[in-house]
Order: structure tokens, then sequence, then C-alpha cells
């Protein structure tokens, strides 16, 4: 899973939001295999009028029925701008 989170939040914010999503992950049953935060990034093309945003790369396993709860989840933060949720091929 990659997700932007918004260029407002400090290195504070950062980590409490990372530590939210990966709340979200282990409460509806999954595990966060690993957490790469890649840092504050220009975007290709502007989210919600802005040019930049922090990207962080969650390595996850979980139930895929799980998976429309946290997209959900993702949906409503205010401060994740853009998510994206892969199954790595076999």
């Amino acid at each position: 899973m990659v997700f932007i989170l918004h260029p407002r939040l400090d290195e504070e914010g950062v980590a409490s939001a990372i530590e939210q999503v990966t709340n979200w992950i282990v409460s509806s049953g999954g595990e966060v295999i690993e957490t790469e935060p890649w840092g504050r990034r220009r975007l290709a093309y502007p989210i919600q009028k802005q040019w930049e945003g922090y990207y962080v790369v969650q390595r996850l396993r979980m139930a895929p029925e799980a998976v429309a709860e946290l997209e959900r989840n993702l949906r409503l933060s205010e401060d994740v701008m853009r998510h994206l949720i892969v199954r790595p091929g076999a």
C-alpha cells in the first residue's frame, strides 16, 4: 500500500498518521510487515491544491474482506490525500 499524507503535517503529525493507519490494519486482523517512509516529494499533478505530499509505503498482510474497511477509513481521513492498495503478483 502507498499513501500520501498532507504536507501541512509536521514530523509528529506524520508519525501519528502512520500509527493511525497501522492501528486500522491491526484492528481488522491484519499485520504490517514493513513501513517505509519516503518523505516529502513533489506530486506529478496537484491534489487538493497541493503540489507536495509525504509518501509512505507499507507492506502488509490482511484478509481481502478487511480491505474495504481500510479503504473507507483512508478516504475519510483528512490527513491522507491519496492511497493505493495493490496485491503483489504470485
